[in-house]
């Protein structure tokens, strides 16, 4: 019985000096992970490519082959003129303008929704004015093109 013991505590005691080189070791390479991170100096953050594109040719683009807009513009930085539909947010609070290529009122075909990360761009605009937008495009869905990231460039 006493033989057991010890053996028992031999293992404990030996598993907790492996825990321990374990965590010593173990942080010692974390450490240097993090000391690569911090020496490395940060890229300049370009600013994106924007392209400007027509919002009738846009939308028209989207409208004829979906597949063939989003691999070309999927991704990428657009600008566009267009009129305020809506300005409003989601289910999920974020903020957006419903964008449409025309000024009719009634207008029923595709328009472009832009979401925007701050509504305080958005506070002073109005339905039916005519707007310049930029924004990163995403995919069509149930009629919108999509569009994140957005900023207002001229109101």
């Amino acid at each position: 019985m006493i033989k057991l013991k010890k053996l028992f505590k031999y293992i404990l005691i030996g598993f907790v000096g492996l825990l321990v080189l374990g965590a010593v070791f173990g942080g010692s390479s974390k450490d240097k992970g993090t000391e690569n991170k911090a020496t490395t100096k940060p890229e300049a953050q370009k600013a994106p490519e924007v392209q400007k594109v027509e919002i009738l040719t846009f939308v028209k683009e989207f409208d004829e082959n979906q597949l063939s807009a989003e691999d070309k513009y999927k991704g990428k930085y657009v600008e566009f003129s267009g009129y305020i539909k809506n300005i409003s947010e989601d289910i999920t609070g974020s903020p957006y303008l419903s964008i449409n290529p025309k000024p009719d009122q009634y207008y029923f075909g595709t328009y472009v929704q832009c979401f925007f990360k701050d509504k305080s761009e958005l506070t002073a605009l109005k339905n039916g004015q005519k707007i310049t937008v930029q924004g990163k495009v995403d995919s069509q869905t149930l009629g919108n093109i999509l569009i994140k990231d957005c900023k207002v460039v001229t109101q």
